[in-house]
C-alpha cells in the first residue's frame, strides 16, 4: 500500500473508530457506577481489563491520526522555524513524563530551518518520549544538537539509554514495531511518524546506537537561506 492510500485508509479508520471507542469507555464507567461494591474478584478484573483495552485503542487511534497527518500532503507551505521553539513546546507537552523520570534535556546550537512548526514539534515529542520511556534504570540524559553540513542541517537527539541491537536498528522505523513488547506504553507508530515528518521536509532519519552506550537519532533538514 503506497503512502497516499495508507493516509486515506488511516484517516477513514480513525474517523470510524471514534464512536465505538468512546462508547466502550462510557459503558465501562456506567457499569462501575451501577454495580458499585458488587464488582469484586474476577468481575472487577474484567472491568479493569476492559478499561485498559479501551485506553489502548484510544492511544492507537491517536497514533493513527498523527500518522495520517504526517503522511498527508500538507496544504501549508514550509516557513522559517527556529528549531528551538518546537523543541521547547515538545518538552512542555511532555512535562509530566520528563519530571516523573527526572530526565535532563539539554540543547544548543539549534538553527532556523524551513519547515512546519507543528510537525517538527510532533517529531521531537516522539523522539523525546522514546528516550524517556526506554531509559531502563538510568536517569535519562538527553541532548539535542545540530551541525551544518555542505547540503543540510544534521540534527541529533542523543540519549544514555540501553541502546539498540544492530539487527533491530532498521526495523524500528517500520509500522507497529515494538522492541519492548507490551511491558511499556506505546503503539509502534512513533518512529514511523518521525520518518514521515522528516521525509515531508526532504530529509532522512536513522539511528546510531550500541548496546549499553545509548542511542543517537539523527535526521537532516534543509538549510534556510534568507
Amino acid at each position: 500500500m503506497d503512502d497516499e492510500r495508507f493516509h486515506n485508509f488511516s484517516s477513514t479508520t480513525v474517523h470510524h473508530l471514534n464512536e465505538p471507542v468512546r462508547m466502550i469507555s462510557v459503558y465501562v464507567e456506567m457499569l462501575e457506577e451501577a454495580l458499585g461494591e458488587q464488582l469484586q474478584g474476577e468481575a472487577l478484573q474484567s472491568v479493569e481489563n476492559l478499561r485498559n483495552a479501551a485506553q489502548q485503542m484510544q492511544r492507537l487511534q491517536e497514533g493513527l491520526a498523527e500518522f495520517a497527518s504526517a503522511t498527508g500532503k500538507s496544504v501549508r507551505p514550509h516557513s522559517a522555524v527556529r528549531l528551538e521553539l518546537p523543541l521547547r513546546q515538545a518538552i512542555l507537552n511532555l512535562d509530566e513524563e520528563v519530571k516523573a523520570s527526572g530526565a535532563n534535556v539539554a540543547f544548543h546550537n539549534l538553527p532556523t530551518v524551513l519547515g512546519d512548526f507543528d510537525q517538527l514539534r510532533l517529531a521531537f515529542e516522539h523522539l523525546l518520549k522514546n528516550a524517556v520511556r526506554y531509559s531502563g534504570e538510568r536517569t535519562p540524559e538527553i541532548t539535542v544538537a545540530a551541525e551544518q553540513t555542505e547540503k543540510d542541517w544534521l540534527i541529533e537527539v542523543r540519549d544514555n539509554g540501553p541502546g539498540i541491537e544492530p539487527e533491530f536498528q532498521s526495523r524500528i522505523f517500520e509500522l507497529y514495531t515494538r522492541l519492548h513488547g507490551k511491558n511499556l506504553p506505546g503503539n509502534g507508530l512513533g518512529l514511523p511518524i518521525c520518518k514521515a515528518i522528516v521525509a515531508n521536509h526532504g530529509g532522512d532519519i536513522w539511528v546510531e546506537s550500541q548496546p549499553d552506550k545509548g542511542s543517537s537519532f539523527c535526521f537532516t533538514l534543509p538549510i534556510h537561506r534568507s
